[in-house]
């Protein structure tokens, strides 16, 4: 069953911010998604006052 879990990338390894129901060795499949927020806070006010559909819009832009 799929489960999304945060994690973070350092020197090369992904390090899971939770515990997690894996055996050692075991493989499975990450898919990458870089935090919203984060991305949000590098243009927080960059444009001044935006409406939130432009926001909308940035943030989709941001993971196309």
């Amino acid at each position: 069953m799929p489960k999304i879990i945060e994690a973070v990338y350092e020197n090369g390894v992904f390090k899971p911010l939770e515990k997690v129901d894996l055996r050692e060795g075991e493989r499975v499949k990450l898919r990458v998604e870089k935090d919203r927020k984060e991305i949000l806070k590098n243009y927080r006010g960059l444009f001044g006052k935006s409406t939130v559909k432009e926001l909308q819009t940035l943030e989709w832009e941001a993971f196309m």
